[in-house]
């Protein structure tokens, strides 16, 4: 059986590298044969957390945010990690989805759409500080089985 396929990229946490990683996701995805409604999925869900590294987790520039993909199985495994401060996902308020949108605060949707937009996301606390997001999207390759 062959090596599987995996990808890698590091980048500056800034709002400016979005773009490069929007496209890592794409290029990553296409080798790896994901089709492209789910590599829709995966470039906001990567593009939602990655922001969220960026806006709330570095509190000065500086930091850097890696992400690596690959698959295991029909599945596909996107890993963001960072240095910033410990994330704790229970700790941000679900967004109030019944409230009409023109009463409601500006962003809050980021942790919502990662989710909807993945199978499973998992924040995990990196060993000797940061995070790490693991997301995975089942089925997300044809095998051809």
């Amino acid at each position: 059986m062959g090596q599987a396929q995996a990808f890698d990229l590091s980048v500056e946490a800034s709002l400016d590298k979005l773009q490069d990683v929007r496209s890592f996701i794409d290029r990553a995805g296409t080798c790896l044969g994901v089709g492209e409604r789910v590599l829709g999925d995966l470039k906001l869900a990567v593009d939602e957390a990655v922001t969220n590294v960026v806006l709330h987790g570095y509190a000065k520039p500086g930091g850097v945010v890696e992400v690596r993909m690959h698959a295991d199985g029909s599945d596909i495994v996107i890993r963001i990690l960072d240095r910033a401060s410990r994330f704790d996902p229970d700790a941000v308020e679900a967004p109030h989805l019944d409230t009409p949108l023109k009463d409601r605060p500006a962003g809050g949707m980021g942790i919502f759409l990662i989710r909807q937009m993945t199978d499973r996301a998992e924040f995990l606390p990196r060993a000797g500080g940061g995070n790490e997001l693991r997301l995975v999207k089942c089925g997300a390759i044809d095998t051809g089985n």
